[in-house]
């Protein structure tokens, strides 16, 4: 079977806090695979107002945010990994997280659009009613919004750029320059259309792609000497850093 994009965000995980006041899950619809990593929700476990910090991977992908009880919703992504991305306790929230490139392809607008900001979903569709979609009760606000994307993505099919991830993670090139051979583009056309479609540069893809894949093996290995995709162990230690805040080590003694 083949492997496909499916970033793993584990840093609530890692707080106490976190997993004490709010349940995160996620779940997939095959209707919107084509598109669409994963649904998430944040629900409340207790009814206490405590500010919780959490750390948000940067991951290339661009979600559709609910933040329920504020009645908000819209694109939102992050080129860096947010250290300090605070959460209320008790608000409810869901979303739908977009493969790299789709955000491009659905609305034919640069990514950069959805990045580091959040852009109102009815700037882009005005068909999505938000007024009826706010009144109904949380779980039947879920149906509607995945009913409305199924439909919305029934007659699309994903295109080159959409696909990259998934392709990109069944075989990882060792560098830039093998990317752009592989995808038959001088290194400029390359920068222009990644800026375009994901808002990061051919390298950045690459970082991403190759943290995601060692943290995989990581938590499926348990293994902290785990660094088959890099150059050495203490480039493997300075992305794990980077990305969550703790060197693999600590990750594992964490989850033991």
């Amino acid at each position: 079977m083949a492997k496909t994009y499916y970033p793993i965000q584990i840093p609530y995980l890692l707080s106490k806090e976190f997993q004490r006041f709010v349940l995160y899950q996620e779940e997939q619809f095959a209707g919107l695979q084509e598109f669409v990593i994963c649904y998430w929700q944040m629900t409340p476990l207790t009814d206490e107002l405590h500010s919780i910090e959490n750390i948000i991977i940067a991951d290339g992908c661009i979600d559709l945010v609910v933040a329920f009880d504020q009645q908000q919703i819209g694109f939102s992504g992050m080129r860096e990994t947010d250290f300090h991305f605070t959460v209320p306790s008790n608000e409810r929230f869901m979303g739908l997280r977009f493969k790299p490139g789709a955000f491009h392809q659905l609305f034919q607008l640069p990514a950069d659009r959805g990045m580091d900001q959040f852009l109102p979903f009815d700037t882009l569709d005005a068909t999505f009613n938000c007024e009826y979609f706010f009144k109904l009760p949380f779980e039947e606000a879920k149906k509607y919004l995945i009913d409305y994307w199924i439909q919305f993505l029934v007659s699309k099919q994903a295109d080159r750029y959409t696909q990259l991830f998934d392709a990109l993670t069944e075989e990882l090139p060792e560098s830039a320059a093998t990317l752009y051979e592989a995808l038959e583009l001088k290194e400029r056309s390359c920068q222009r259309i990644f800026q375009e479609k994901y808002a990061l540069s051919p390298k950045k893809v690459l970082s991403i792609l190759r943290f995601q894949k060692g943290l995989q093996e990581m938590l499926h290995s348990a293994e902290p000497s785990a660094i088959s995709y890099y150059y050495d162990q203490s480039h493997f230690i300075q992305d794990f850093k980077k990305n969550l805040g703790i060197t693999p080590k600590e990750l594992i003694q964490h989850y033991r």
